[in-house]
């Protein structure tokens, strides 16, 4: 796609309000325009007191256009006031060439709950918010609603958990397959596998080392979260090492986690050994992930397991005596269809985990299935709105209330993910690493730290190497964890 920036517009946001409407498109650098290639052009004026901006859309030989002006007071500076002033165009432009208005207006963000949480904190009350989240930023009443409930569920837990606590996460970064829609850094060939012994030592070093960060911070240890990739691919004499390890730092907190999770998303990784060792130290909470019940779109996606497995895994993790059990599905995956997603959500439901996360099928540039020559990318997502209001009202039918949500770039039909659970079994982590409230301190190949300034309203991240055998080669690796002790 062709993108034309005339002024003063943020070339990264620019192209996110392109992706509502095209999205999967790769923005070309070259100056002319290629035939058939979209094209879309954004004009902004500051005239000091207020911007106006336009927006040109050419895509199969249409063109539309929309213009929009902001008064700069209104939003403090005009940068922001040049943001939605783009936005608003581009919602204008985008709506006349596709006759469609995208649910989520010009939000663009993958964090919608952050935006809600400081308009619920402004106004206080939950109808407020969501007139001026229909009114700012034309987000429908019915997203508007639940991004809102989602913030009104966050709002005690980022007061309580936010100033002097900390989380950890550890990857895990192997798989036994890799899905076709994969874009996470974890392997499954059989000579990365190798690597795993040597990767446990390795992180048994860095546990000490974190350990010594977190306790010289002065900060409580709320949540420890071992995830991948795959954590439990690795065998019971490798899980036993991994969580003894763990398990000799945590007995010397003053005050108890309020949340331990092993991610166990593969069920054919699981064994009732597994499950016990995870809760002989104490874990509280794993995630048990079909994405969906349908065999064929399993064996479609690169998955190894069958809804089979994964009903016999939820049994083990139940019968082991596991406080909280997680499962995600996956709305829009190829093959599936409403009828199979929705018999999907029944089954789950019927189960009654105290968590079920609904994703929103979407492919990073990375993935295997790009290269496959299947369609991917729908403006509307076809039947995945069906897929996610379906979900959306079955998990209130079954009595659970949306306490998590993110969107990312390139999801069929901008749609979103949100996690639900049963009232009391929300968690912890996941609205701590959305919502970026406290220190998340991380080990493992692709873990990335981020030490949270509130006050400044910045951000630190400092990041492990990205490949396993680059993490287990590094050689200045006190001087990481010397600068997670400065910040």
């Amino acid at each position: 796609m062709k993108l034309v920036i005339k002024g003063d517009l943020n070339p990264s946001y620019a192209q996110q309000l392109c992706l509502i409407f095209f999205p999967g498109e790769k923005f070309s650098e070259h100056e002319e325009r290629v035939p058939g290639e979209p094209t879309a052009t954004f004009t902004v004026t500051d005239k000091g007191d207020r911007v106006s901006a336009r927006a040109v859309i050419r895509y199969q030989g249409k063109k539309t256009e929309a213009t929009h002006t902001e008064q700069t007071a209104k939003w403090e500076t005009s940068k922001k006031a040049s943001r939605i002033a783009a936005g608003v165009a581009m919602l204008g432009a985008g709506s006349k060439m596709f006759d469609s208005t995208p649910p989520w207006g010009i939000l663009t963000g993958v964090r919608p709950a952050k935006l809600a949480l400081a308009a619920l904190e402004k106004h206080g009350d939950r109808e407020d918010v969501i007139r001026e989240l229909m009114k700012e930023y034309f987000v429908s009443p019915k997203k508007a609603a639940l991004v809102t409930d989602v913030a009104i569920h966050e709002a005690d837990i980022v007061k309580k958990y936010g100033e002097g606590t900390c989380s950890l996460y550890i990857s895990i970064p192997f798989c036994p397959t890799r899905c076709a829609y994969c874009s996470f850094i974890s392997y499954a060939t059989k000579r990365l596998l190798s690597l795993i012994p040597e990767y446990i030592v390795r992180l048994k070093s860095d546990l000490d080392r974190i350990f010594k960060v977190i306790e010289a911070s002065g900060k409580r240890l709320v949540t420890v979260y071992i995830g991948g990739g795959t954590p439990t691919i690795l065998n019971e004499e490798q899980l036993e090492d991994l969580l003894s390890a763990v398990d000799s730092h945590l007995k010397n907190l003053s005050e108890p986690l309020l949340e331990y999770t092993v991610e166990a998303g593969r069920p054919d990784t699981i064994t009732a050994e597994k499950l016990a060792i995870a809760v002989r130290h104490g874990v509280t909470r794993v995630s048990i992930n079909p994405q969906t019940l349908s065999d064929d779109v399993l064996r479609a996606i690169g998955r190894r397991h069958t809804a089979e497995d994964f009903f016999r895994a939820f049994a083990l993790a139940k019968e082991s005596g596991i406080p909280h059990i997680n499962t995600d599905l996956i709305a829009g995956l190829p093959g599936d269809t409403f009828r199979s997603f929705s018999d999907t959500v029944d089954r789950i439901a019927a189960l009654e985990p105290d968590n079920i996360t609904v994703h929103t099928f979407c492919v990073k540039k990375s993935a295997d299935i790009l290269s496959s020559g299947v369609p991917i990318y729908s403006r509307t997502g076809t039947e995945t709105g069906k897929c996610v209001d379906y979900s959306q009202l079955s998990a209130a039918a079954h009595g659970y209330v949306p306490y998590d949500i993110d969107r990312q770039k390139n999801s069929l039909g901008n749609f979103e993910n949100v996690g639900f659970a049963k009232p009391g079994a929300e968690g912890y982590y996941n609205i701590f690493i959305m919502e970026e409230i406290h220190d998340i301190y991380a080990i493992g190949a692709g873990a990335v730290t981020k030490l949270v300034d509130r006050a400044n309203n910045r951000i630190e991240r400092i990041f492990m190497p990205k490949y396993p055998y680059e993490y287990l080669s590094m050689e200045d690796i006190d001087g990481v964890f010397a600068k997670m002790k400065l910040q």
